[in-house]
């Protein structure tokens, strides 16, 4: 148990490190070409109310996503781990000019178990993009995010599918590193098993975009990935997303 402990908290630690350090050149091109197209499948999978929706943004780096959807909601509430996106995400409010109450971040390692992270705060809809692969226990921390949600709420999760030679890029780009949990994504069965064992209901994934070698290439910031893009390896970027509703 203290293994698996230590190991969990080694996982943790190597991404809020690691995204500490890429806060200030995370957004780029391709950084935002994803964001957007994300955003706009997560606009389409909910009846957004900008006078009444509230979201949790959780392992939001800089905001590059609750930026698209914030003209759509209430109140954004972003959370991630890394001190740095934390940083980065809170002066883009501040500079440009929106209220901490309709958008703010906030530094989290981890939810805790029960409803008291956010002063109680429970949310109209929680997402989560790209980060999944990251968590040691994804299975977990499904069951720890329904517990954030109001009744009828929705948990949104955009990630990579096990297709397209994942594995290998993870493997090229960290290696051994903790950085990455699940170099090979998840599979649409895994992914609806995780919304059942948090008793979320009508637990539906869809395959939505994909991202090729070859097109990355065409965006600035696709050098962050020199380690694969300059490799031998062909690859295909499949995302999902995976969404289900509290009772």
């Amino acid at each position: 148990m203290a293994e698996h402990h230590t190991h969990h908290h080694d996982c943790a630690k190597a991404n809020a490190d690691h995204f500490s350090k890429e806060a200030h050149t995370y957004r780029n091109e391709l950084s935002v070409e994803i964001a957007k197209r994300c955003a706009a499948v997560i606009l389409k999978k909910y009846s957004f109310d900008s006078n009444s929706t509230e979201v949790l943004d959780f392992a939001c780096g800089p905001g590059l996503i609750a930026f698209e959807l914030l003209p759509h909601v209430k109140r954004i509430v972003g959370a991630d781990s890394a001190s740095g996106m934390v940083e980065v995400f809170n002066r883009n409010v501040e500079e440009q000019g929106i209220s901490l109450e309709k958008l703010h971040c906030i530094k989290i390692d981890s939810l805790k178990d029960d409803q008291s992270d956010f002063d109680g705060t429970l949310f109209d809809v929680i997402i989560c993009v790209q980060s999944y692969h990251h968590f040691e226990d994804p299975v977990h921390m499904t069951r720890v995010f329904a517990k954030h949600l109001k009744p009828k709420g929705r948990l949104m999760v955009i990630d990579f599918a096990n297709a397209g030679n994942i594995e290998a890029v993870f493997e090229k780009i960290h290696g051994d590193t903790h950085v990455v949990a699940h170099k090979h994504g998840f599979t649409h069965e895994q992914m609806i098993d995780m919304l059942k064992t948090a008793d979320l209901q009508n637990p539906q994934v869809e395959d939505i975009f994909t991202m090729s070698k070859s097109e990355m290439k065409n965006y600035q910031g696709h050098e962050h990935f020199a380690k694969v893009m300059d490799s031998d390896i062909d690859f295909t970027f499949h995302y999902f997303i995976a969404y289900g509703d509290k009772a």
